[in-house]
């Protein structure tokens, strides 16, 4: 039964479609009845509104029940043998209502984990050969090589369209004469490939990054960063019998803190596209539901998304908004997120290529146990960018205007003592708007036309009239808020070392 379909349906129609396929089943005992997506017709909602008008389920519910229990006692009667055998098939477990997953109910669960290379290829070439294709073993072992955290469905879909790019050349009469079938090429599934969205990834659109994030070149400053971040995602993967080998856990969850606008937000996507992983980007406040236990799915289901998606990178920005210590709000929510978080950290390691990132300004307001080993244990500090630090940066911006051939970067530079990264940037895109300005003021006077370019003396105008965005005398609050900060953490790394002595 496609429960998909029922869901359209009202409830009343939906029981009664339900009672007719088991009656059709035990007129042709022993039978299995399957319930694909039985989360689709019953499912936990902690939305009053959802779970009011939901509340027409609660029967279903009871029926299924009804029908669990009373099959299960003819099985037990019968050797294990009944007339007939409920199976169901959801997206999540924790979606069902307890009653159904009880003792006696259903209560054999079977995680389907991420296909392995071997399965990805299987499917592929069980899908080609339904098309009535030819793929060589190589092409489609390389293939699914690329196809981490593809399903079946996935990869069904990635095989249409490498179908629909080699179309071209199926309806030219040469294609085919020198086989019975047409043959599938490596350069048709490049071309699938390109752009393929995922299906786990769908609903995750806006969570995803549009276009191109570059590489590790499109970071300015930030080398401490780049080093520990490139140690966390590529080693690895460049060295995974060494690290299989290897008697420690490594980590792969990191917390960058610094003031706003020094890059933290920008170094994760970089990373993401450098090293080829998905990307789940999710803003605190994003999560925050005022009805009880939202919050907590919300959580849920994101792992549960880079999971599906994996390779990915979980990325939680402002992450200070939705962690904070326990017992700070009044109204619990944020200690049951915190909660939350923990369980699926301290679980992480079944989550096989999920990396988990985490951004702040205000690592202080963090809750400590989010920070103890095995979780966000490693911290990254993005701090105002130094004089060679700048000079970076403007060069990574200044690769979309025109300079000329006589403008210093080194000279902004050294104008710019506190600027962030983005103030930087800002001053840059200020100073080719006014080469802009200064080219349709010249075409009123008469001049001939000419491309804009920044010139040495309006870039140096426009960065001495530039003001960062973090006043100095809240660039000393930052720096004595992380100043304690480290220190609390260097106190508290000292006490469990002299705690382990005394064992």
């Amino acid at each position: 039964m496609d429960c998909s379909k029922l869901a359209i349906g009202k409830a009343k129609e939906t029981r009664q479609t339900i009672e007719e396929s088991i009656s059709e089943a035990l007129l042709h005992s022993p039978s299995i009845i399957i319930f694909d997506d039985l989360d689709n017709v019953i499912s936990i909602s902690s939305d009053p509104q959802v779970s009011q008008s939901s509340s027409s389920s609660d029967s279903l519910v009871r029926y299924l029940t009804d029908i669990l229990d009373e099959y299960k006692d003819k099985s037990r009667n019968a050797c294990g043998y009944g007339p007939i055998a409920l199976m169901a098939s959801v997206q999540s477990l924790q979606s069902l209502p307890q009653e159904l997953t009880s003792s006696g109910r259903f209560d054999f669960h079977v995680e389907l984990r991420a296909l392995a290379i071997p399965e990805r290829e299987a499917l592929l070439k069980h899908q080609v050969e339904e098309h009535k294709l030819q793929c060589s073993e190589e092409i489609i072992s390389e293939i699914a090589s690329k196809c981490d955290g593809y399903d079946a469905y996935d990869l069904g879909i990635l095989v249409d369209r490498a179908v629909h790019a080699a179309a071209s050349r199926f309806v030219l009469p040469s294609a085919c004469l020198n086989s019975v079938n047409p043959t599938l090429v490596k350069d048709d599934f490049l071309k699938a490939l390109h752009d393929f969205l995922l299906v786990a990834m769908r609903d995750l659109r806006k969570y995803a990054p549009d276009g191109n994030n570059g590489g590790w070149e499109d970071v300015g400053g930030l080398n401490e960063a780049v080093t520990i971040i490139k140690e966390t995602l590529e080693l690895p993967s460049k060295y995974p019998n060494v690290f299989t080998k290897a008697p420690v856990r490594m980590r792969s969850n990191i917390l960058l803190y610094g003031p706003p606008g020094c890059g933290k937000t920008h170094i994760v996507r970089v990373a993401a596209a450098a090293c080829s992983l998905r990307f789940i980007s999710v803003k605190g406040p994003e999560l925050l539901n005022k009805y009880i236990g939202s919050s907590e799915q919300s959580v849920r289901d994101f792992f549960a998304k880079a999971a599906a998606a994996a390779p990915c990178l979980l990325f939680f920005d402002e992450f200070d908004s939705i962690a904070p210590q326990r017992g700070t709000h009044s109204a619990g929510v944020s200690d049951r997120v915190v909660n939350q978080f923990l369980t699926e950290l301290d679980g992480v390691e079944t989550l096989t290529g999920v990396f988990v990132f985490a951004a702040t300004s205000k690592p202080q307001l963090i809750d400590a146990a989010l920070l103890r080993p095995g979780r966000f244990d490693r911290l990254v500090f993005c701090d105002f960018p130094r004089w060679d630090e700048r000079v970076e940066i403007l060069k990574v911006h200044s690769r979309t205007v025109s300079l000329a051939s006589d403008a210093s970067l080194e000279d902004v530079a050294s104008l710019t003592e506190g600027f962030t990264g983005a103030d930087l940037a800002a001053i840059l895109t200020d100073a080719g708007l006014a080469a802009v300005h200064e080219v349709l003021d010249s075409r009123q006077d008469g001049i001939p036309e000419r491309e804009p370019c920044i010139s040495k003396e309006l870039l140096v105008s426009v960065a001495m009239k530039a003001r960062p965005s973090t006043p100095a005398d809240d660039k000393s609050g930052y720096d004595k808020e992380f100043g304690e900060f480290v220190s609390s953490r260097k106190s508290l790394s000292t006490k469990l070392e002299s705690r382990k002595a005394r064992r």
